[in-house]
């Protein structure tokens, strides 16, 4: 056993090593065209296509390095955790997200299918028949919400996704806990501070994008039955106005909260929640990248690892993205708060 976690301790330091996540992030800092960036991110042989069709080519190889990535160092385990396993099924789940939306928008084919080999459960060439989809795989529970779908999806978007969301946690709690504790050292705080502060996002989203109230936000949050209370911080937001400053002053994440108006074509302050989510997500990516070396032969390092593949993952791909809108990296950085 130790013999092969300083196999894959030394496997993924490697990997860390030349991705871009820490000081590398800053070597991207002066980029402004996206076949420079192209270039940068994969230089070992870019697309050398016209800008236009170069963006969609270019966020699909991001995502396939990173997916190849994760398998590889999975790959090395004899027997691979089943919670390493689930963070790499997380593509899956976003996947069906984005299948939901194609069937609401009636799509004759899926717009974009994230790949991840054999560890793919739903048979998505089945598309649009739903139950031949997810018949016979861990999500067949949903196919009493979907009956009616196309119509009941652009309904209900909001309580599927929520559903998918509780349902990935609560399974990637429990394989958690089936861990030795030795392996759940430093995992554990660090999913934890993620559920709470995904729990805090999705409510100021729904409370500033759907105006709902904080009776029906309750059975929107994600909760680990028997465990820790995750949801008090999120609860305790709904006491603030969306509109008020001063309000957030003394919250325990006041400094995630945008002091300045960010809202296009607005005279006043309001909370944005995309602001807090950028924040949130750069703390949690520091956390993560600080526990990396914590304990090299427990589990710690290949979780930091996948967690750091896919925060590299969104960040290149907002960058490539950028450049669609005419940013430069500079510019996306600064946004997403990944510039200092």
């Amino acid at each position: 056993m130790t013999g092969e976690r300083a196999y894959i301790y030394a496997k993924t330091c490697g990997i860390i090593g030349k991705s871009f996540v820490g000081k590398r992030i800053h070597s991207l800092m002066n980029v402004n065209r996206l076949a420079e960036f192209d270039r940068r991110v994969f230089p070992e042989g870019s697309g050398y296509l016209p800008e236009r069709e170069l963006l969609p080519d270019l966020e699909k190889r991001i995502t396939a390095r990173s997916i190849a990535q994760i398998e590889t160092i999975i790959g090395c385990f004899r027997n691979p955790p089943e919670l390493l396993v689930l963070m790499l099924q997380s593509y899956e789940y976003e996947n069906l997200k984005n299948v939901f939306a194609d069937l609401a928008n009636k799509e004759a084919k899926p717009l974009r299918i994230t790949d991840i080999g054999a560890f793919r459960t739903i048979n998505f060439e089945a598309y649009p028949d739903i139950e031949s989809m997810l018949k016979n795989t861990e999500f067949a529970f949903l196919l009493d919400d979907l009956k009616g779908a196309p119509a009941t999806l652009q309904d209900d978007a909001i309580v599927l996704q929520t559903k998918l969301d509780k349902y990935y946690y609560t399974r990637l709690y429990a394989a958690l806990e089936r861990l030795p504790r030795a392996d759940r050292f430093g995992i554990e705080e660090i999913i934890d501070n993620e559920i709470q502060l995904r729990n805090v996002s999705w409510t100021l989203r729904l409370r500033t994008y759907y105006n709902m109230n904080v009776e029906r936000i309750k059975t929107m949050l994600i909760t680990i039955d028997g465990k820790k209370d995750l949801t008090s911080d999120a609860l305790a937001s709904c006491a603030f106005s969306l509109d008020v400053r001063n309000d957030w002053a003394h919250w325990k994440w006041a400094e995630f909260v945008n002091s300045e108006i960010t809202a296009p074509s607005s005279s006043y302050w309001t909370i944005d929640p995309r602001y807090f989510q950028n924040k949130a997500s750069q703390r949690l990516y520091k956390c993560t990248y600080q526990s990396f070396h914590a304990k090299p032969f427990s589990l710690l390092p290949a979780f930091c690892f996948i967690r750091l593949k896919q925060s590299e993952e969104d960040l290149l791909t907002s960058i490539a993205e950028g450049f669609g809108f005419g940013l430069p990296c500079r510019e996306t950085l600064r946004l997403l708060g990944a510039a200092s």
